[in-house]
């Protein structure tokens, strides 16, 4: 049984921790693959919000209760990443994977992550991503930290977040930006739940959505 996130309102039990099963290289080794963890896939399937993990391993990427207070992963996007559901549902923001926060478990009242998003009011149509949190279910986003074009999606991007006393700090490829956390003050959370790569806002994936991973969190 695969735990869910709660993007989409699915609340999941703390008791469920999964680990995925290791499987074979996706991506020939680097000179660095001792230190290096290895490319896993992220598969949306059409009509659902939550990714599965194809041939994971322990921490990559991270899944469920983590006692993490940030994360650190590449992930490169596909074809797959190009949508167009006719409505404004469009310009909802999706999210990668981030961390619950605040004594919550459900990422859609309290965590930090970023959002992606297909832009088709552009020419020519782009994706989108930002720096991306919910206080208390309040929605909260910064200005666009990475666009990339069609002929761009395969490119990994480096992303980082943080969970500090009073503010999230998130980083794209080096370009920051800063969020307000809502309990500030409050310590960290020993324990989060690791959101997943995940489609909506509202709609569900219209077709399957890919991408690849690999996570740095905790190694």
């Amino acid at each position: 049984m695969h735990a869910r996130s709660t993007f989409g309102g699915v609340k999941p039990s703390c008791a469920l921790l999964v680990v995925a099963a290791c499987g074979a290289p996706s991506s020939p080794a680097s000179p660095d693959a001792a230190a290096e963890p290895r490319w896993v896939q992220y598969v949306i399937p059409a009509g659902e919000h939550t990714a599965r993990v194809v041939d994971g391993e322990f921490r990559n990427p991270i899944v469920g209760v983590t006692d993490v207070v940030g994360r650190d992963y590449e992930l490169a996007f596909d074809a797959t990443a190009v949508y167009e559901l006719g409505d404004d549902d469009q310009y909802d923001w999706n999210k990668l994977p981030g961390l619950s926060d605040c004594g919550e478990i459900d990422l859609s009242r309290d965590g930090a992550m970023f959002g992606w998003r297909w832009r088709v009011d552009v020419a020519p149509p782009v994706l989108e991503i930002a720096a991306y949190a919910n206080n208390a279910g309040v929605h909260l986003t910064s200005d666009v930290l990475v666009t990339l074009d069609a002929a761009a999606l395969e490119t990994p991007i480096r992303y980082t977040v943080a969970r500090e006393a009073a503010r999230y700090v998130f980083a794209a490829n080096g370009v920051a930006a800063e969020l307000p956390r809502r309990c500030a003050g409050e310590a960290l959370d020993p324990l989060a739940w690791a959101g997943e790569f995940y489609f909506g806002g509202t709609s569900t994936a219209p077709h399957d959505v890919t991408a690849r991973i690999r996570e740095r969190s905790g190694r």
